[in-house]
């Protein structure tokens, strides 16, 4: 008999916290800080609607289910949308589907953002498919063609030649340049277009909780490069262990002439290295740098599972009724709707009260012909 218990993380015995963590080193997909029992319990002391589904057979541990539970039956990966990446962490090969999964933890309707499914616990979801990236530093790093390297150490001489010399910071505990990081990356949604990420209330503690957290456990990690000593890009993050997945890239945009991003990744994997990290998470998106720069590729998925409840058969029978109207558009109407909706569950999963979703909301349609016309210019 499968069973499920609904825990708070800060109330997991270090009976279920040491069962989470041998399920992590015996299958080395759920690496990530994001799927660690640190993580649940960190996002927990920031925000009241954490919980953890313990499963269970014959009362031996098979799995966690770290997630926020919202209104309506809903929930998400715990942290989203900084959850890069969703996972049922498991013994190998459970037994369980996330369908009996989520009834049994009385969910009707589950986010998936960036799918590890080594045991085909969600089989197949419909939803869209991404590329995730991350530099794997025990590898070769020779991957990158010999006339896009000879091009980044142009970009590099020059960057020296006008404004000193070029290092990398790690881990940077600067609180200076912790702000700047932040301040950049809010600019840089201001003048775009895009959600102000940062602006919520539990994810400004976040942050600053983490990069306060000790040089021990889970932490907040901020890796920077500075020419002639002052910092003009940054990386910012989670570290656990030897595995770091940064969250927000943010750069000073006075030295976009010497694309600073392309000198950071190309140069970055020895100050990692230096500093014990062994990978680097790029997760996913669409910057093409990820692809030009990691050296390993899988393929996860977005999308929505559903429980066998009531409310998760409506759910499903909803969405797909929404997804065929989309799909029968013109493709162009079809593409900014899909756009629109992938916007609205972002706002959504970060805004926490109505007045500031209706607020996002409002925002993300002012600037969507912004948004359109920076795409179509691509």
């Amino acid at each position: 008999m499968t069973t499920c218990d609904l825990v708070r993380p800060h109330d997991l015995s270090p009976s279920d916290i040491g069962q989470w963590r041998d399920m992590i080193r015996a299958t080395p997909d759920f690496r990530s800080p994001l799927l660690s029992p640190e993580f649940a319990q960190t996002v927990a002391a920031v925000r009241d609607d954490v919980w953890v589904a313990i499963y269970r057979r014959n009362g031996q541990m098979m799995g966690f289910l770290p997630h926020h539970r919202r209104p309506g039956g809903m929930a998400r990966p715990v942290g989203a949308p900084f959850s890069d990446y969703t996972a049922l962490i498991s013994i190998p090969d459970p037994g369980i589907t996330i369908t009996e999964a989520l009834s049994l933890a009385r969910i009707d309707r589950f986010q998936v953002i960036g799918l590890i499914d080594p045991y085909g616990v969600f089989g197949e979801i419909d939803g869209d498919s991404d590329n995730a990236c991350g530099i794997d530093l025990t590898q070769p790093l020779d991957h990158i063609p010999h006339k896009h390297a000879k091009n980044i150490n142009r970009l590099r001489r020059r960057l020296e030649e006008h404004h000193g010399e070029v290092r990398f910071i790690t881990p940077d505990r600067s609180p200076d340049h912790f702000e700047l990081m932040l301040h950049l990356k809010r600019e840089q949604a201001r003048t775009t277009g895009l959600h102000d990420f940062l602006a919520p209330v539990w994810v400004d503690k976040l942050m600053r909780q983490l990069f306060a957290a000790p040089p021990e456990g889970l932490r907040g990690q901020m890796l920077t490069l500075t020419a002639g000593g002052k910092g003009i890009i940054f990386h910012y993050g989670v570290r656990l262990g030897n595995v770091m997945h940064p969250w927000i890239s943010s750069f000073d945009p006075a030295y976009s002439a010497f694309s600073p991003g392309q000198v950071f990744l190309s140069g970055c994997a020895d100050a990692l290295k230096s500093d014990g990290v062994s990978y680097y998470d790029l997760s996913t998106g669409e910057q093409h740098y990820k692809k030009a720069f990691g050296n390993t590729h899988r393929v996860v998925a977005h999308g929505q599972v559903y429980g066998h409840t009531s409310g998760g058969r409506y759910a499903a029978r909803t969405a797909a009724w929404a997804q065929g109207i989309t799909q029968s558009l013109p493709p162009r109407l079809s593409d900014i709707t899909s756009r629109l909706n992938r916007r609205l569950e972002q706002i959504c999963a970060l805004e926490l009260d109505t007045p500031a979703r209706l607020k996002g909301i409002w925002q993300a349609a002012r600037a969507m012909p912004q948004r359109l016309k920076s795409t179509e210019g691509r």
